[in-house]
């Protein structure tokens, strides 16, 4: 009964124009770029993505809120957990297992809402990684000439309950905090 009364709601506020929802198919370019930074006590290291396991078509619903603000949904992306590559073959191997990339395949992204101002956007977004949810609501910068959306997340990997390596007995420490950069071409 509660959801029959949602849906009239919704529909009432429709037929009225208080709600715009639109459904867009979106694509994420090859010519993307997601890349980790990270450092340890001795040194620092970046971990890029293969950006070619971006190739999925996502069809996004989205309805304006109000004048700024647009809730997403069905915006989400999954990025291999075995898709990194840190440049050094000992560093790509830790980097894998810190995601538990053998028990879990993807890092799930999900957009929940967009905050537009001018062309920075603010996002609340949904980070899945190793079984654990975390949201977050990080500043976005977009280009509307070339659909380029950059930015960056900082993160905390024991937020998801994940452990930093420890090298040369103890020696060597992997800061537990990451810094992920997207630099993403949308396509529609």
């Amino acid at each position: 009964m509660k959801s029959l009364r949602v849906i009239i709601v919704v529909l009432i506020f429709s037929c009225f124009g208080f709600l715009t929802v639109t459904k867009t198919k979106v694509k994420i370019s090859p010519k993307s770029e997601v890349t980790i930074n990270g450092r340890s006590n001795v040194n620092t290291f970046q971990c890029k993505y293969n950006s070619t396991y971006l190739e999925d078509e996502i069809l996004v619903t989205s309805t304006k809120v109000n004048e700024s603000k647009i809730s997403l949904n069905n915006a989400k992306m999954a990025i291999k957990s075995k898709g990194f590559d840190c440049a050094n073959r000992m560093i790509t191997k830790d980097f894998k297992t810190i995601l538990k990339a053998d028990d879990y395949d993807n890092i799930n992204i999900e957009l929940k809402e967009l905050d537009v101002n001018n062309n920075y956007i603010m996002t609340k977004l949904n980070i899945e990684i190793a079984g654990k949810n975390k949201v977050y609501v990080i500043p976005m910068a977009f280009n509307q000439k070339t659909n380029n959306v950059k930015g960056t997340l900082r993160l905390n990997i024991k937020d998801f309950n994940l452990k930093s390596p420890k090298k040369l007995f103890g020696l060597i420490e992997v800061d537990n905090n990451v810094d992920i950069n997207f630099n993403l071409f949308l396509q529609y």
